[in-house]
């Protein structure tokens, strides 16, 4: 009598020319020969058996336990023409799962599908890692059937389109106050606003002066501007000696400045030095 095994099925349940419906199965099955019609999984995939034809008895008669759809849009190569494809799970569990729970492990599962980390770039990845994401993780979910429905080809829409070259040209004083606050505690000349964008002398002086009448920047230099800390801050030309009841016992390293606001904001007594060179003077 040939031995069964638990494995992860994947078979065909449906196809049209604009949709296709497959069902991923966890269940007992006699190990098959390798066949054009049959993929078993070797190595890494061990424990996958794919079916190639339309071959998919389910027998489940009641209603998923949980069903959670999203939308796509997939890039042409060749022409660069944009097809939403809505794309939708429907889950059932194992009778260990409260109907309950079902909900919650749902959604457990379709966060990390669609994690932007690591969100599958093409058709194959992400059948590929729903199947990885069962096989390996969710051990009570019992099947997934997963519908891929092309809803239409047209342009992108407007939340897709690059506005990089607006965010680019556009100009603001919450731009100009964001660069100062990467650069800190490094000072910016107005030389340094206009390489970085399209804009003029004029507009960067003039935001420059109402971030420092609002107390947010202050000239160090002549031409040389900083971000104005609420603590005080000392910018010297060499850094004091300090006696040793004043030396610090720890360092807290942030790399933005609002990282320093929040460090400072637990801080009492504290002195603030910047140690400020100007190159070739």
């Amino acid at each position: 009598m040939a031995e069964t095994e638990e494995k992860v099925v994947m078979t065909p349940k449906s196809k049209t020319p604009t949709s296709t419906i497959l069902v991923i199965e966890r269940k007992a099955v006699t190990i098959p020969e390798p066949s054009d019609k049959i993929h078993v999984a070797g190595g890494d995939h061990t424990g996958i058996i794919i079916n190639k034809e339309k071959v998919y008895e389910n027998g489940l008669s009641e209603p998923c336990h949980a069903q959670l759809e999203f939308c796509v849009y997939l890039v042409s190569a060749a022409n660069g023409t944009h097809t939403r494809e809505a794309r939708a799970l429907r889950f059932w569990f194992k009778p260990e799962v409260s109907l309950h729970e079902c909900p919650h492990e749902a959604q457990a599962f379709f966060r990390e599908l669609v994690s932007p980390q690591d969100f599958p770039k093409d058709y194959v990845g992400f059948i590929k890692k729903i199947i990885k994401l069962m096989q390996n993780k969710y051990h009570l979910l019992k099947v997934l059937e997963v519908e891929l429905r092309q809803e239409g080809t047209g342009p992108p829409p407007p939340a897709f389109i690059d506005d990089s070259i607006a965010n680019q040209t556009q100009f603001s004083e919450q731009k100009v106050l964001d660069m100062i606050e990467n650069a800190y505690p490094n000072p910016l000349t107005v030389e340094d606003f206009v390489t970085a964008g399209p804009w003029s002398k004029a507009e960067i002086k003039d935001a420059l002066e109402s971030l420092e009448e609002k107390g947010l920047t202050r000239p160090i230099s002549d031409g040389l501007y900083i971000r104005q800390h609420s603590v005080d801050t000392q910018v010297v030309k060499q850094m004091p000696t300090l006696c040793s009841s004043r030396q610090p016992t720890i360092a807290v390293v942030t790399a933005l400045y609002c990282e320093k606001q929040a460090v400072d904001a637990m801080m009492d007594n504290q002195e603030t030095y910047v140690r400020f060179t100007t190159v070739g003077k």
